[in-house]
């Protein structure tokens, strides 16, 4: 009986080996001996967003253009230059940089009716994406 107790406990004891080695041997370990995170923005990565999508066009209404910037991995890449253009309507800010999260926001105002096509850079490449807006 001893020795039959004994293969159990030394098969339980290669069977939790095995599982902690595989859970933290494989991948976790490769993630964070990492040197550094990558930093360059990825142009089909990064997202924009407005809201609303439908406004006054009275010069006095503005829509909120939100850009994050992201990198292949999809993390936020901070301190990026980002340039906002839009076919009608004027962008209340020409340029910001990026907070800690990848994140811009601009303002647009139109006193002209019309879609808005809405495009970002980061660093003068564009972004793969585009958002447009309603002024009525």
């Amino acid at each position: 009986m001893d020795k039959k107790l004994t293969g159990f406990f030394i098969l339980f004891l290669l069977a939790f080996i095995g599982f902690i080695s595989y859970m933290f041997l494989n991948e976790p370990i490769g993630r964070l001996t990492r040197a550094s995170e990558s930093t360059e923005p990825s142009s089909t990565e990064s997202l924009i967003f407005a809201w609303p999508l439908q406004l006054a066009a009275d010069g006095a209404a503005e829509t909120e253009v939100t850009v994050f910037v992201r990198n292949t991995e999809g993390e936020g890449v901070p301190e990026q230059t980002v340039t906002l253009s839009t076919t009608v309507g004027t962008v209340v800010e020409s340029q910001l940089v990026t907070d800690t999260e990848g994140k811009a926001l601009f303002h647009i105002s139109s006193a002209q009716p019309g879609v808005a096509a809405i495009t970002a850079s980061v660093n003068n490449q564009p972004l793969n994406r585009t958002v447009t807006v309603q002024f009525d």
